[in-house]
């Protein structure tokens, strides 16, 4: 009897987007010919705030490993016994499980997502390129990126939003205070440390707001004593999208002030409410800000243009109220989950089809030489912590 394929995501077990986009997928794909397994990885040299909910596949494990102390030899033999052998498809979303394809052969088809705008994962794919067998760019700045790199890989590089499911529920228009809200990692890539200077500028020129701050991360406590325990200010730990969405339906405006971002899932999330998002002029972001019909920009770390931004709509309610009503409909016809995931799967479906031939003897892309398949992982830890203390 021939073995039923299966579908295995591995991904990073912390809240955000990854996760997000991982999590929708699993959770309103259709039934079709595969068993959905994930894998989370924990990388237990990091700090990151793990996951609290389950993504919905049939299976789900979790993986621990401690890179670069850990021979990879090691790290990549642990991985590749809970990947399991084909046949079907291994779903990458960051470093270990590329990692993983340079020393073993899954013996499945290799389908690596991009998340972001970032040249962090330009440059995975294409240093793994030859051994992934087709890509897919959640936007289509990513998409048009990815091409320009490998653009001999044009018939497998696939664009493909990720999508959100759309609450029933949309905001009702307030006359109050224009409310806004923050959801994401509190790190300085976020841009978090302009928004307390976003409120200084508000406040001194009489513009009323109030601020919901969702999210945890390393600046967390820098940003609450910048802010000065505002009381227009309330926080809210790291939340499940259903809980963002419940939180948002009573604001107005997603605020998201970063550095550096590809298309955010928390702005889609917000939007699919009806939030205008008020967002860096990054090009990922244009997407979803449609011509300023839907939302509107700003330039990276300029406080004052946010803030010009925000009291334009706390003066306008009419066109506050446009925009909403046209975040929502994007969102809507872009972004709805159920036809998003019909999407993915049917890439999936193309397995047989997508897989070809591994090149016989793959580069070697990382390692020392401690990392041997015959050294013990235990001396290679030992010797490795040892020379982090020194």
């Amino acid at each position: 009897m021939t073995a039923r394929p299966d579908v295995v995501y591995v991904l990073p077990d912390k809240m955000g987007g990854v996760f997000s986009v991982v999590a929708n997928l699993l959770q309103h794909r259709a039934p079709d010919e595969f068993r959905y397994r994930a894998i989370l990885t924990r990388n237990q040299l990091d700090r990151d705030t793990v996951s609290t909910t389950q993504l919905g596949a049939d299976e789900e494990l979790v993986f621990n490993y401690a890179l670069p102390i850990e021979n990879l030899y090691a790290v990549v033999r642990r991985l590749s016994r809970l990947v399991g052998g084909g046949p079907g498809v291994l779903v990458c979303n960051d470093f270990v499980e590329l990692l993983l394809l340079t020393v073993v052969d899954p013996g499945r088809t290799v389908v690596h997502l991009l998340h972001g705008d970032y040249d962090y994962y330009y440059d995975l794919a294409a240093v793994h390129e030859p051994l992934v067998h087709a890509f897919v760019a959640s936007s289509r700045t990513v998409y048009e990126k990815l091409l320009d790199r490998l653009p001999h890989r044009r018939d497998t590089i696939f664009w493909l939003p990720y999508g959100v499911a759309i609450p029933p529920a949309a905001r009702q228009p307030s006359s109050g205070p224009l409310r806004l809200i923050f959801v994401g990692r509190l790190d300085e890539s976020k841009g978090v440390f302009t928004m307390p200077e976003i409120d200084r500028l508000l406040r001194r020129d009489g513009v009323p707001v109030t601020w919901t701050i969702v999210g945890s991360g390393p600046a967390k406590d820098t940003l609450r004593t910048r802010w000065l325990d505002a009381p227009n200010v309330r926080w809210a730990e790291a939340a499940t999208p259903s809980a963002v969405a419940a939180l948002c339906v009573d604001e107005d405006v997603f605020v998201l002030p970063s550095h550096a971002e590809g298309l955010s899932v928390a702005a889609v999330e917000a939007m699919s409410v009806g939030l205008v998002p008020v967002v860096s002029d990054l090009p990922s972001m244009a997407e979803l800000i449609n011509g300023g019909r839907t939302g509107t920009t700003a330039p990276i770390g300029d406080a004052a243009s946010f803030a010009a931004a925000l009291a334009a709509l706390a003066h306008d309610r009419d066109r506050l109220e446009t925009m909403s009503r046209a975040a929502r409909q994007l969102v809507i016809d872009r972004f709805d989950i159920r036809a998003c995931a019909a999407g993915y799967q049917a890439i999936f479906s193309r397995w047989r089809e997508l897989k070809r031939a591994r090149p016989a003897h793959p580069r070697r892309l990382y390692g020392s030489r401690l990392d041997q398949p015959w050294m013990p992982n235990a001396a290679v830890k030992l010797i490795r912590s040892a020379l982090r203390r020194t």
